[in-house]
């Protein structure tokens, strides 16, 4: 990508990667105008940008300033609704892997919003921890740390769901 690229670029080769980060964080009804909001102020200040190869991490670190924003002027918590997430239909088939699904967005709800960050950044959106670090404004040993307990805790959370029979309480 280029400084002079046009917003349609800027906007096609972002918005999934910014949507999916958005669209945890906060209610469903307001995902597509933060996100674009977002991206308008990416593709605004390109020009001011360095290095060209780190616009990911660099529009990441805008979306969490964004977020941010978004609660103080909502003045509520940032929590992540399960009913704003959409899950697939529930199909006979497919009733073992919507109960894992279901399980799974219940257990990453009682993780704090650190550690279910760490985890989309470093585990779901494949960043580095040095790139995980800049986005979320820490070091690269914070985030390893961070990380390692959010598994951990996943795991906790996550098995002590299945042996209470499979859902999370």
């Amino acid at each position: 990508m280029e400084v002079n690229s046009s917003f349609d670029e800027t906007y096609e080769l972002l918005f999934p990667l910014i949507y999916r980060f958005v669209s945890i964080r906060i209610p469903k009804a307001d995902v597509e105008d933060v996100t674009a909001e977002i991206i308008v102020k990416v593709w605004r200040n390109l020009p001011n940008m360095e290095k060209l190869s780190a616009l990911k991490p660099w529009a990441l670190k805008i979306a969490a300033h964004q977020i941010a924003d978004y609660y103080r002027s909502h003045k509520r918590t940032p929590v992540m609704a399960l009913d704003d997430t959409p899950l697939p239909l529930p199909q006979t088939d497919q009733s073992e892997s919507w109960a894992t699904l279901l399980s799974v967005k219940e257990t990453l709800a009682k993780l704090s919003p650190q550690q279910v960050n760490v985890i989309q950044l470093r585990l779901i959106e494949g960043f580095s921890a040095i790139e995980a670090a800049e986005i979320l404004g820490t070091t690269q040993q914070a985030v390893d740390s961070l990380l390692y307990r959010a598994k951990k805790g996943f795991r906790k959370i996550y098995q002590g769901n299945l042996d209470r029979g499979g859902r999370v309480r």
